[in-house]
């Protein structure tokens, strides 16, 4: 089956590690619980959405040290993995995940063979058979060169390099990708750099230069912008809250299920959030993903 999505972005380990107080510089401390977790934007919203019924590829690349048991799950959600690339001499992509007590954060982040992506040839075998091109974190020169050669194929290419629009991109490489995209993704934080990478005030300033733009806010819901109005959607009602890790990427899971069924704007993102609502769950982005029946119903009771 043809892709329906293909998602380009990481796919990497994430290491989850708490701890009471965060130690001063030069000495040490006790880790008091630790966990390996199946993670990156891109890996997750390719896992979450096959998982969902859309026919999805994954544009990635790992090292020879890539998990086959991270392999074999998303295999089993029926992700299309052609475009998984090995690359020999690298180690694959990891984040360790530091909490304290008061829920602070520092994340380390090891980029693997991401950062090597500009000297390998373009991945397009899947792009070229899918309706939608969702660009997530990566390298910028790459993904522009992948962008423009799928804007002549005429795709639907959605633009969301999530934290990285901070320190990988800059004005000039973002504001180029915006013009060759129909959506932009972004939460609060991401949506102010790029607002000021593009000289603008407001996030419906934005639609000069892209079709679509989907601001999500977490627990207040997500809001989206076109030329034909603003839609407000309320964020899902979710059980215990364990760990808000991957809510954005399975919003945008969600989000897609809606567009491969042809759903309006209104209800993707209905779908979006009640992805997200199951998969914060559970601790990991790609440890409580749930079934397109239980996103449906949830979607449901969302006014």
């Amino acid at each position: 089956m043809k892709p329906f999505l293909c998602v380009y972005g990481h796919t990497n380990l994430d290491y989850i590690m708490s701890l009471k107080n965060f130690p001063e510089l030069n000495t040490s401390v006790n880790i008091q619980e630790k966990r390996r977790y199946f993670g990156g934007t891109g890996a997750n919203v390719a896992t979450i959405a096959s998982s969902l019924g859309v026919p999805t590829a994954l544009c990635s690349f790992v090292g020879p040290d890539f998990p086959k048991d991270f392999r074999s799950l998303m295999a089993s959600k029926g992700v299309d993995l052609r475009d998984l690339v090995t690359v020999d001499d690298q180690e694959t992509a990891t984040v360790w995940i530091i909490s304290d007590k008061e829920h602070n954060q520092i994340a380390y982040v090891y980029q693997g063979p991401m950062t090597e992506m500009e000297s390998m040839p373009l991945r397009m075998d899947s792009a070229r058979s899918a309706e939608n091109i969702h660009i997530m974190t990566g390298r910028p020169p790459y993904y522009l060169n992948v962008m423009k050669e799928c804007k002549l194929l005429d795709k639907r290419i959605g633009f969301d390099p999530a934290q990285e629009i901070h320190n990988v991109w800059n004005a000039s490489m973002f504001k180029e990708a915006l013009s060759l995209s129909e959506m932009f993704f972004a939460n609060e934080n991401e949506l102010r750099t790029a607002l000021r990478y593009c000289e603008k005030s407001r996030a419906e300033d934005l639609l000069e230069l892209v079709p679509i733009v989907v601001n999500t806010l977490g627990a207040k819901g997500s809001v989206i912008h076109t030329k034909n109005g603003t839609l407000e959607i309320p964020a899902a009602r979710a059980g215990a809250i364990v760990d808000t890790t991957g809510a954005g990427d399975a919003f945008r899971a969600g989000f897609y299920a809606g567009l491969f069924r042809r759903k309006g704007l209104r209800e993707c993102a209905k779908l979006g959030a009640a992805t997200a609502s199951f998969v914060i769950e559970g601790r990991g982005s790609l440890t409580n993903i749930p079934s397109w029946e239980g996103v449906e119903e949830r979607a449901g009771d969302i006014e």
